[in-house]
């Protein structure tokens, strides 16, 4: 049987939004979190191949001539859904697990039944990273107990502005990215919930005060919190990952918790923990922290330490790939068996040849058929008050080598306006409370259409 298809954006009653292409069933109790990038060695980027020098032959529907590189397929999730479209979503890393990034579909091998897959006839690609149906949630949790002095606060504030805006104040944030403010002393407090509003998230960092009591520090309160406030989740209609940054100057002294519940608590979840100062406890900090630690002497290291676990935490996103195509297959004559067919993925040039070198599934086409025209919208579906937000309109497997959109909002919509667009895309903001349909047609592709619902709210 076959799933329903699922849409990546609010298409009428469904949610939305897209990151890059990929493959086959795993949960993410699969992903050991536990083993971090080692320090020493940057994150794998591998860029786009290029072209063929006369008499290169093709493979298939992907070339690739460049150098073989380690990289390993981790299959996260796979469907066969009607009326003929496969899709796989997988992240690649290399063979210390560090994260492998800028991979493109010239990158990839993929076969049905050992025979490579056409392009021209299956619409074979990596969706973009910006049309992903992604959400990145980056919680930074703050130390402001008594022993954290306010030269050392301002400190720590300047630097958590650097990781979210550069000195000219545009965003160093992904697109999909959201982030969550959170202080702790005795008790642990929740200053700013998950958010692209960063005029609102800068408002609120500068807000932060210190100590005017003298106060423990309930450290493992604050990583139990701070991992609970998401879930992993690879599902093809939304991608979650999240990670927690903790910054800290001591041990834990309110003992509110043990340190095998902070220990728990980490399991599966990417954490990052910086101790500043003399009096941290290392082994601790360290043990807690499943994708790095890093011990500083001052406070005047966290501007770079935290852009670099940025920067790490970005490329670990965009090692999530997810692939499609309308699979040319159909009905076969004689038994059901008749149609069942396999597919399998790999990287040209992989230097790794074990396991994980390859992603292997399959699928039946006994009812499949041919593939229509369908538009995706891709943004976030909420908004906050004088929130203004990108929205991206994209058309799979229509005729037309180029699209012509209408936007629209219901004229019925009083909660948002919309700013400026281009053909493809649309910048809308969050006006007054409440919710608005926004909608894209592409008129190149017989009036395909699909419709966003937005909900806007007060910070």
């Amino acid at each position: 049987m076959f799933k329903k298809r699922k849409y990546f954006q609010l298409l009428l009653s469904l949610p939305a939004l897209c990151l890059v292409a990929l493959l086959a069933s795993c949960s993410s109790e699969g992903i050991d979190r536990q083993v971090g990038p080692r320090p020493d060695l940057p994150t794998a980027v591998l860029s786009d191949s290029p072209e063929l020098a006369p008499g290169t032959e093709s493979l298939g529907s992907v070339i690739n001539p460049g150098p073989s590189r380690f990289v390993h397929l981790e299959k996260l999730n796979f469907e066969a859904s009607l009326p003929s479209v496969i899709s796989l979503l997988f992240k690649t890393t290399d063979q210390y697990g560090n994260a492998v990034a800028g991979l493109s579909t010239s990158d990839f091998q993929l076969l049905e039944d050992g025979e490579a897959v056409s392009p021209t006839e299956t619409s074979l690609s990596i969706v973009p990273h910006e049309e992903l149906p992604f959400s990145l949630k980056t919680v930074i949790m703050i130390d402001v107990s008594s022993s954290i002095l306010p030269s050392d606060l301002e400190q720590i504030k300047a630097a958590v502005r650097s990781l979210l805006i550069d000195d000219s104040g545009n965003s160093t944030l992904l697109p999909q990215q959201q982030i969550a403010l959170y202080t702790f002393n005795d008790t642990v407090v929740k200053l700013k919930d998950f958010s692209t509003n960063l005029p609102s998230i800068i408002s609120t960092i500068d807000q932060i005060l210190p100590a005017i009591a003298i106060t423990p520090t309930n450290l493992y309160g604050a990583i139990i919190e701070g991992t609970s406030q998401w879930s992993d989740s690879f599902d093809l209609s939304q991608i979650t990952q999240g990670n927690l940054i903790v910054i800290t100057d001591g041990a834990d002294t309110a003992a509110r918790h043990t340190y095998q519940e902070a220990l728990a608590s980490t399991k599966a979840k990417s954490v990052y923990t910086l101790g500043v100062g003399d009096e941290i406890a290392s082994d601790v900090l360290e043990s807690l922290a499943t994708s790095g630690y890093y011990p500083l002497t001052n406070f005047e290291e966290l501007g770079n330490t935290l852009l670099s676990i940025n920067n790490q935490v970005k490329d670990t996103a965009n090692s999530f790939y997810y692939l499609h195509y309308a699979s040319p297959k159909r009905r076969a004559e004689g038994p059901a068996t008749a149609s069942d067919h396999r597919i399998e993925l790999s990287l040209i040039k992989n230097a790794n040849t074990g396991a994980g070198s390859s992603i292997q599934d399959s699928f039946n086409s006994a009812e499949f058929s041919n593939v229509s025209a369908e538009v995706f919208i891709t943004g976030q579906s909420t908004l906050e008050l004088q929130q203004t937000a990108l929205y991206r309109a994209n058309t799979r497997w229509g005729p037309a080598p180029t699209n012509n959109y209408v936007w629209t909002v219901a004229d019925e919509n009083e909660s948002c306006v919309v700013d400026a667009q281009t053909n493809s895309t649309v910048r809308v903001t969050g006006v007054a409370e409440g919710s608005c349909t926004l909608s894209a047609e592409d008129l190149s592709a017989g009036g395909a259409k699909a419709w966003l619902y937005l909900d806007i709210i007060g910070d």
